[in-house]
């Protein structure tokens, strides 16, 4: 039986980029939901004149992409929250469709979906066809979770605050700790906390393609390995060595074919 639930959205931004993605603000300007904006600056603020009474803009002087999640998600008041950057595109059919599936079945502590490439290619290769539900910590669970993307991420945020689960501070874009992490982070809290994470095979944001996950440094390896050590426990240690043997190996492959 479907129920209606409440729906709304927060954006992080730094300086007040998000006005120069002409589409998704004329996206926010459409939607009545309730949104949250949180411009993180030291020069430039985000006048609330430039959207419509529905959407809240904190401009705040705090740096990190988890703080600016944080504090969006203590100013909203929604039952199911979506995560959103600031150069992405909204799919308004899709996003309606999930919502209709949400209120169908509003069990989930949170819900991913799929995510496309402004190119028009999928974000990965390997997306599911079909709806499921990962319930447990087990080992293929804790696997699945490494690839779900903060922009395929809906927030169940009654149960967020019932937990009182927040993104790790010392990870994320801007973070003094990890520069990325923290999407993995909350999945593996909320499910650790009791809750489930289900599948919805539609593409609900668009998001510009890059190459940094292409190129390991030392540092984004400490982070991986950071992430695996929380995640895995002791066993962390064995799933990074796998992990590290398959990026040497594209790396190889790489110089040979270039040569």
């Amino acid at each position: 039986m479907s129920r209606e639930v409440s729906f709304g959205y927060v954006i992080a931004t730094v300086e007040a980029q998000l006005l120069k993605n002409v589409r998704l603000k004329a996206q926010l300007l459409e939607i009545s939901d309730p949104v949250v904006i949180v411009n993180q600056y030291q020069e430039r603020p985000i006048d609330p004149a430039e959207f419509g009474q529905n959407v809240l803009i904190l401009n705040s002087k705090t740096q990190g992409l988890s703080r600016s999640r944080n504090l969006a998600l203590q100013n909203i008041d929604v039952d199911f929250v979506m995560i959103c950057d600031d150069d992405i595109i909204l799919v308004p059919e899709n996003i309606a469709a999930t919502r209709v599936l949400i209120g169908q079945d509003a069990g989930a502590a949170q819900y991913f979906t799929q995510l496309e490439k402004t190119t028009g290619e999928p974000w990965r290769m390997n997306y599911e066809k079909e709806a499921f539900a990962i319930k447990s910590l087990n080992f293929n669970a804790k696997r699945r979770i490494q690839r779900i993307n903060s922009m395929e991420q809906i927030y169940n945020l009654r149960f967020l605050q019932a937990k009182n689960l927040s993104f790790n501070q010392d990870f994320g874009v801007g973070s003094n700790g990890h520069q990325f992490g923290e999407e993995t982070l909350m999945s593996w809290s909320i499910l650790k906390a009791g809750g489930q994470l289900r599948y919805i095979p539609l593409v609900t944001r668009i998001h510009p393609p890059f190459s940094s996950g292409t190129k390991y440094s030392s540092r984004q390896m400490h982070t991986v390995f950071a992430v695996y050590r929380k995640v895995f426990g002791f066993f962390g240690i064995f799933v990074f060595m796998a992990f590290a043997i398959k990026v040497m190996a594209r790396v190889v492959q790489r110089r040979i074919g270039s040569v």
